[in-house]
């Protein structure tokens, strides 16, 4: 995800390869249509759903920061 909060198709395509997420996964966890999930493999997202949809992929919000013991 860019500094302006988008993530192109390919960017959103290249980050569930990544994390090793399907999209028929990520359709039945989270309760969306694949038919959603491909849309926006194709065309991206931008704004809160930017940071929503890399939740969705990482389970983990893009502003929060992991801490070390």
């Amino acid at each position: 995800m860019d500094q302006h909060k988008t993530m192109s198709g390919a960017m959103v395509c290249r980050f569930m390869r990544k994390h090793r997420v399907t999209i028929s996964d990520l359709a039945s966890k989270h309760q969306i249509t694949q038919k959603r999930v491909r849309e926006v493999r194709a065309k991206g997202v931008s704004g809160f759903l930017a940071c929503e949809w890399v939740f969705l992929i990482t389970g983990q919000w893009p502003d929060q920061r992991t801490t070390t013991v």
